[in-house]
């Protein structure tokens, strides 16, 4: 007898209290008890059961994943999922988790279709924090055509949220902007702003009015308009947070050619390192003649540190890039004279004892090549030079 249909006999076997909704409580009594490899086999055997619905979906395919990531068995979730396409198709379509175990398992594996699965998660939430994650980890891995297709395909719903806050559809509009400018660069490196306009015309008037600018500084086509201390200084707050951001954005060629960083990873320190400059009066003790107007100061690393926990689980990728950004950062000021050399050594040391217990806050992004990386880097000794 084969095993799907001695499992079939077993569901009807059951009391009938057991069955009337869902999986039957005995389910999830022998779950708790099972090795992984009986959680494998009682997940496949779930999708046999005439009343699994979408909400033992969720339930089963969570824990399941918890298990697996433990067990460093992820990739077997794959073959459940299959097994539920064949077996319980209405449910695997109802459960919009799915989408997303399929996304992160087309990220995790070699020779997914991660194009796919990102833009058919973005066809059936339409959640915008989830495919900007999904969207960022593959603009991490310099995968910008796939970001770009799953953010462009989410942006109606997003656009038409109302529960949304404004300021979470402001920075899922930057970060599509920047992936349409991404990817339009990859086809025509020499693209102008008039093509570049039309590659962004989805998003219309939500385009930033610092798009124009951003392109000619992402690309070095134009340098930053280099200022001293003084006239940094003198700004107004809203013309110095506008050379604040141009200085980041003409900061990414830096990190392509210096660091070898791909198209999409670089645009990911925007805004997050933008957000960590301090403001127009730097430390307020603008009578010293040496407040740190453009390096981080060394509190607000500690906090970004030690209490953006939560944030960074939600964007592991924005936040891993930006650490890994702040040396190079430093070493770019340098280079155009906006920092001094002992001032860049004093700083750094104080940051790279505050980023050394940074990899374990990686641990839950799922993607363990970005795990491996920041362990590699903030586990290794000092970096001197």
């Amino acid at each position: 007898m084969a095993n799907d249909e001695r499992q079939d006999r077993a569901w009807r076997a059951l009391p009938e209290e057991e069955v009337a909704a869902g999986l039957p409580l005995s389910f999830y009594a022998r779950w708790e008890e099972a090795s992984v490899d009986e959680k494998l086999r009682l997940a496949r055997e779930a999708a046999s059961c005439p009343d699994f619905d979408a909400e033992d979906a969720f339930e089963v395919g969570s824990r399941l994943e918890q298990a697996l990531e433990e067990a460093g068995r992820y990739e077997e979730l794959e073959s459940v999922l299959d097994v539920w396409k064949e077996r319980a198709a209405r449910v695997y379509e109802e459960e919009p988790a799915v989408a997303t175990w399929r996304a992160e398992l087309a990220l995790r594996l070699p020779g997914r279709d991660v194009r796919g699965a990102l833009v058919s998660l973005a066809r059936r939430t339409g959640d915008c924090a989830l495919v900007m994650r999904l969207a960022e980890w593959c603009l991490y891995r310099g995968r910008v055509e796939e970001a770009c297709a799953g953010l462009l395909e989410a942006w109606p719903r997003v656009r038409e949220d109302e529960a949304l806050a404004e300021w979470t559809r402001v920075d899922y509009v930057v970060r599509a902007v920047l992936t349409c400018m991404d990817a339009e660069l990859l086809r025509a490196p020499e693209a102008s702003w008039e093509r570049m306009a039309g590659a962004l015309s989805p998003f219309d008037r939500a385009v930033p009015h610092w798009a124009a600018e951003a392109l000619a500084l992402r690309t070095g086509r134009t340098a930053w308009w280099r200022r001293s201390r003084r006239e940094v200084l003198a700004l107004s707050p809203e013309r110095f947070f506008d050379a604040q951001r141009a200085l980041v954005m003409a900061f990414e060629p830096e990190l392509r050619l210096r660091q070898g960083w791909p198209w999409g990873r670089t645009q990911l320190v925007f805004p997050e390192l933008f957000h960590l400059l301090p403001g127009p009066f730097g430390q307020g003790d603008t009578g010293s003649g040496t407040p740190h107007v453009l390096l981080p100061l060394l509190g607000d690393v500690e906090q970004w540190v030690r209490g953006e926990a939560e944030a960074r689980a939600l964007r592991p990728h924005v936040h891993a890039a930006t650490a890994l950004a702040l040396r190079p950062w430093g070493e770019f000021l340098h280079g155009l004279g906006l920092v001094g050399a002992g001032e860049l050594a004093g700083w750094w040391e104080g940051v790279w004892e505050l980023l050394g217990g940074l990899g374990e806050q990686f641990e839950a992004s799922g993607d363990r090549v970005l795990v491996d990386e920041m362990h590699r880097v903030f586990r290794g000794g000092w970096p001197h030079g």
